[in-house]
């Protein structure tokens, strides 16, 4: 019997979709869907700070539009066009109504607090999901998670810890031939990645013997409220992240020897790969 669980995020951590995904699938149908064609450049540029390179990279698909429109709302170049605000108050009601920000969730607060701007984001996050789904693009999994991966088969128990939706988790890893290398699959409809740790773990691992890995703040904030170990995937550093993973960082972590300063030094280069502010905002 295994003593140990890994939990590892996907988009950005073990996947390489977080550019792909943005450019691709969330960024333009978000243009679309508000009619900020006027200003696309001006949206995507806030949404890849948000979303891609920032303190703030990982967090909730709603969480996200709501940081990427208030961005742009205060931009300088959509001030000096005139270029009419996104109104923010209802989705601002939502993000913070301390619900899990999921489709779901969101078409039920719908219903009790009507919103014509809710409703254009709902359709949005339809689309995108149908968009990737049927797009085929397959999206390609970092060399060093999949050795990972197999390197944890039999010696920890393993799952996903991710805010996309199940789905869709499914169908990247699927498509990768790594859905095999993980007991489960915890997606955006179990709630934020506590709830997904606490579910995955059940009180069957003692919080010392669990690891969460992840490419974003928001991954190692949730390994702190579950009080879990955490190693971070650099974003532009990717690769040598896993290398280094597997050359050391797993098996002092099986063996009780990944401590809290080991991990601290990883995390400070980590951290400071992320800015709080856009460059556009910087003194």
């Amino acid at each position: 019997m295994v003593s140990t669980f890994v939990g590892l995020d996907s988009d950005g951590c073990v996947v390489d979709t977080m550019a792909a995904k943005q450019h691709g699938f969330l960024q333009p149908l978000m243009v679309e869907a508000l009619g900020l064609e006027p200003l696309r450049e001006v949206y995507c540029a806030c949404a890849d700070f948000v979303n891609l390179y920032s303190e703030t990279r990982g967090i909730t698909r709603f969480r996200a539009i709501y940081l990427n429109l208030q961005l742009f709302n205060r931009h300088p170049t959509r001030v000096a066009a005139g270029f009419p605000e996104v109104p923010l108050a209802d989705l601002q009601a939502f993000v913070e109504s301390g619900l899990p920000l999921s489709g779901e969730t969101l078409e039920r607060w719908i219903t009790a607090h009507p919103s014509p701007i809710l409703e254009k984001i709902l359709a949005w996050s339809r689309r995108v999901n149908e968009a990737i789904l049927t797009s085929g693009v397959e999206f390609p999994a970092y060399a060093g998670a999949r050795e990972a991966l197999k390197r944890m088969a039999g010696r920890s128990e393993t799952g996903i810890v991710s805010q996309s939706p199940e789905q869709v988790l499914r169908q990247d890893w699927g498509a990768q031939g790594l859905l095999e290398f993980v007991g489960h699959v915890a997606g955006q409809e179990v709630g934020d990645k506590v709830a997904q740790l606490t579910a995955l773990t059940d009180g069957r691992f003692p919080r010392e013997r669990v690891l969460m890995i992840g490419d974003a703040l928001g991954d190692l904030k949730a390994a702190r409220a579950f009080g879990c170990r955490f190693y971070p995937i650099v974003p532009g550093a990717e690769e040598t992240s896993w290398e280094a993973f597997n050359r050391e960082v797993y098996d002092a972590f099986l063996a009780g020897d990944y401590t809290a300063e080991a991990e601290a030094a990883r995390v400070r280069d980590f951290a400071a790969a992320m800015p709080a502010l856009p460059p556009w905002e910087q003194a």
